[in-house]
């Protein structure tokens, strides 16, 4: 976002500026991000059944990626609105690192969208964001996934819970793999015991990679919390093969 975007959406905040471009547009299906800029924003076409990431070849329908042909996840399902590339890669990173905390409602407006697509006969008593450890949230200053679940909650009246917490810090996850990931991350979550007995839960984030952090996350709430199924939704998606 330039500087002139960032002047016209402190004099102007009920405008239709874009967010992304600074233009401002007289309607967009999306408030917030201009139509133009909506056009640049990569959807899912093809994509596992499973952990729902784009795959590069066509497949045929119910076809695997490799890695859940390999490998068992703990959670039911995970889905997501577009790819994490191009516009939408570059708004999570603006959202998520630059402070502009304003794309949380056009973000939530995609997830709602892919929410009433693939989990639209879904039964969900509970809206859950991934937790940040409590020294990141001190430095970032805010969880990005818990801005999404707390505006995903009031589109769609699911209670929003907070019950779910990270005890323990690791480092960034993005240059390892998912096994070492999944070691990384155990024992980093806590919630107390049965607080979700019998429930579905919506896990919420912002970006879905290689599936750990979900998984951990889906065996805390199922064998501790006492969840009965866990569904994951993120704005984006990485691919596989």
């Amino acid at each position: 976002m330039n500087i002139l975007s960032k002047i016209l959406r402190v004099i102007y905040p009920d405008q239709n500026i874009c967010l992304q471009c600074g233009d401002n547009y007289l309607y967009s299906e999306i408030k917030g991000i201009c139509d133009s800029c909506l056009e640049d924003i990569e959807l899912l076409e093809n994509y596992c059944p499973i952990c729902g990431r784009e795959l590069y070849k066509v497949a045929s329908e119910g076809d695997l990626c490799s890695h859940c042909q390999n490998e068992s996840y703990i959670f039911e399902a995970a889905r997501s609105m577009g790819t994490y590339n191009g516009l939408l890669k570059k708004l999570l990173l603006e959202f998520k690192y630059n402070d502009i905390t304003e794309l949380k409602r056009p973000l939530v407006h995609l997830m709602y969208i892919a929410l009433n697509c693939h989990y639209n006969s879904e039964k969900i008593d509970n809206i859950i964001p991934v937790p940040i450890h409590k020294k990141r949230l001190k430095q970032r200053g805010y969880n990005q996934a818990e801005l999404l679940a707390e505006e995903l909650s009031l589109y769609t009246g699911i209670p929003l819970s907070l019950s779910l917490l990270r005890i323990k810090d690791s480092p960034p996850l993005y240059n390892f793999a998912y096994k070492q990931r999944r070691t990384l991350l155990k024992d980093s979550f806590y919630v107390k015991k049965n607080c979700y007995e019998g429930q579905s839960l919506l896990l919420i984030d912002d970006i879905f990679t290689t599936g750990a952090t979900a998984n951990e996350i889906a065996r805390v709430l199922k064998n501790t919390g006492g969840a009965v199924r866990v569904i994951i939704l993120t704005i984006a998606t990485a691919y596989t093969y």
